[in-house]
């Protein structure tokens, strides 16, 4: 009888420890649509409904492979179709992202490798198509809701910028088999309500390399206005299907949706209309920057040390700017307040040498306003062209117009600096009178003298050359030079005072931004205008995030800070990727995938934490 128990014991045990999802890497799941009959979706401003108006929350998963050289979802070579359906919907999804090639339907007699279906004997010999067809019917048979991605023309990995996959027109396949790839699979998937809709084409961007700008509702270019194109692509799907969303990519690899959200696409049906957006730890520009600064000034530890150091730096030289600042206020103060050193004014109280500094300094400033503003939107202009966003620099075209200004400005300056100047008023202060003295030059009057006293009014008196202690061209000559003295002094003084605030502003800014980097504030500063304020125009789907082999863990500031994003403005999401390899055809062999959910062995969750992140999104 003991051995009978302890039998029983090690049998029960050893079965909960094979399986591979437990309700504690899943605490809570996506709900599923258990009912055909509430399908097909609509849209109800930033949220997907069903047939009787209930929200439906998208929480998928992307499942890649058809777009690749094997022409077949990976991880078939190690575990049974239907038994990787199962952990999917057991690790709490309702729905999968499928990425697919136009290869993948136009060359439907290509066969799948026996390796890449070693686990699955019965597809054996079957072409990429039929797989894919097999594969999309035991998702929906498990009630799992499905969209297709057109990720890609030629069956490969994706994307880089020197790539027109981003461009559903290319060498390959014209933008009339890219439409005809899309009507064969929404024909096909009609009468599978779980299917919902089709993602029209994987991270749009620009290829520099090749002139191919893209631009959204500025022509009828079917083959480079995204606008144009989209809407044509959704009037031949509803020809024959009308249940579909249609899923549209943002520009710039699908992260900018500035410039489309207030020009929506007219498609048959506008409540079919879902934006895509993708975006991954990498993405962030102030990432970007902090390895680069990382990389030139030799500091180890990367973005985030980088960014500790600069805070540290600029904190350290806004103090002592700071201090170099106050102490000439305090010494001017003092001047000012016990009379001493005062040959020459320092701040007059009235009039043209104080216009003429003021009116030279902003042609000064403005002009170097302008040129940096220049060096930053060209820094900002190439950076997009090399990352194929060359449409979207919105914020090179906000220099643009900034510099504009500065020129603008620096004109004005120049007409007030030199105009006053050679009005050769000039103002200077009477020691022995206590007062300030304006003088004039004129051709042929001599020399004018306005007189007052500290604070009060201004008295005119006429002198003659003769009259004038200060008489003669002598003296005009003398006075002109003190004028120049006083201007070239006031003129440092002021700068001085100019340079030390902007200084000030610079290094305090720079040391807020450091600050700032690590922060959620700073993620959602970035993310919220660039999907278009998710102003409810139509709902956002996040089709592609992820994290893993870049050392972004579950308790990574990135990662937290995303879910907590993906929460704020309840999203719909499709985590990239549950695969637990990757095929690599150069190497010919499969590889881990370090950002996917299952193990290389694709039978237990290699990231229970975030998986019980995601589902505590709903």
């Amino acid at each position: 009888m003991v051995s009978f128990l302890v039998s029983c014991i090690v049998f029960i045990c050893c079965c909960f420890c094979s399986i591979p999802f437990t309700a504690e890497a899943s605490p809570s799941k996506a709900a599923i649509v258990e009912s055909a009959d509430r399908l097909p979706l609509l849209t109800e401003g930033r949220r997907l409904v069903d047939q009787n108006g209930n929200h439906v929350k998208l929480a998928c998963v992307n499942w890649y492979g058809a777009h690749m050289e094997l022409y077949s979802v990976h991880g078939l070579h190690k575990r049974g179709l239907n038994q990787i359906v199962d952990d999917i919907v057991e690790a709490g999804f309702n729905c999968v992202r499928m990425p697919y090639s136009l290869d993948l339907t136009f060359k439907s007699t290509h066969l799948i490798p026996d390796f890449a279906l070693e686990a699955n004997q019965h597809l054996k010999g079957k072409t990429g198509l039929e797989v894919f067809h097999l594969t999309m019917k035991a998702l929906t048979d498990a009630k799992l809701m499905v969209f297709l991605n057109n990720h890609n023309s030629v069956a490969a990995w994706c994307c880089n910028a020197d790539s027109e996959d981003g461009i559903w027109s290319n060498d390959a396949y014209s933008a009339e088999q890219w439409m005809e790839s899309l009507v064969f699979l929404a024909d096909y998937y009609k009468d599978d309500k779980y299917v919902i809709g089709m993602d029209l084409r994987n991270e749009i961007h620009d290829v520099k390399g090749k002139q191919r700008f893209i631009t959204w509702g500025e022509s009828k270019d079917i083959d480079n206005d995204w606008k144009f194109a989209t809407e044509q692509a959704s009037k031949k799907i509803y020809e024959v299907n009308q249940d579909w969303l249609i899923i549209v990519s943002g520009l710039c690899f699908s992260f900018d949706l500035r410039s489309m959200v207030g020009n929506l696409p007219v498609i048959p049906q506008q409540r079919k209309l879902v934006w895509t957006v993708h975006y991954y730890s990498f993405s962030r520009w102030w990432t970007k920057l902090g390895d680069k600064l990382s990389e030139n000034f030799e500091w180890e530890g990367g973005n985030e040390e980088a960014w500790e150091k600069v805070a540290d730096i600029a904190g350290r030289w806004t103090i002592v700017v700071g201090v170099a600042v106050g102490i000439a206020v305090l010494a001017l103060v003092a001047r000012r307040a016990l009379g001493f050193g005062q040959s020459i004014v320092i701040v007059p109280e009235r009039r043209l040498v104080s216009v003429s500094v003021f009116g030279v300094s902003l042609f000064l400033w403005c002009t170097l306003g302008a040129g940096g503003l220049r060096v930053g939107g060209g820094a900002i202009r190439d950076g997009y062209d090399e990352a194929g966003c060359a449409v979207m620099a919105i914020e090179a075209d906000m220099m643009d117009a900034g510099r504009i200004a500065c020129y603008v400005l620096a004109a004005l300056g120049a007409v007030i600096g030199i105009g006053s100047f050679t009005a050769r008023e000039m103002v200077f202060f009477d020691s022995e009178k206590s007062s300030y003295k304006i003088r004039s030059l004129s051709k042929d009057k001599g020399i004018e003298m306005k007189e007052t006293g500290r604070g009060e009014g201004y008295e005119k008196e006429r002198l003659s050359d003769a009259e004038d202690s200060l008489s003669g061209a002598g003296e005009a000559k003398r006075g002109v030079r003190e004028d120049y003295l006083e201007w070239i002094v006031l003129f440092f003084v002021v700068n001085f005072f100019l340079l030390g605030v902007i200084g000030l502003c610079v290094l305090s800014g720079l040391r807020s931004l450091a600050l700032k980097t690590p922060t959620y504030e700073m993620l959602r500063d970035e993310l919220k205008p660039k999907w278009g304020d998710l102003d409810g125009s139509a709902p956002v789907l996040v089709g592609e995030f992820g994290s893993g082999t870049d050392g972004l863990g579950h308790d990574d500031d990135w990662w937290k800070q995303m879910i907590r994003f993906l929460d704020e403005f309840d999203l719909d999401y499709a985590y990239w990727p549950w695969n637990g390899e990757k095929w690599n055809d150069e190497a010919y062999e499969y590889e881990n995938e370090g950002y996917g959910l299952v193990t290389v062995d694709w039978d237990e969750i290699r990231y229970p934490e975030k998986l019980s992140d995601l589902m505590s999104l709903g």
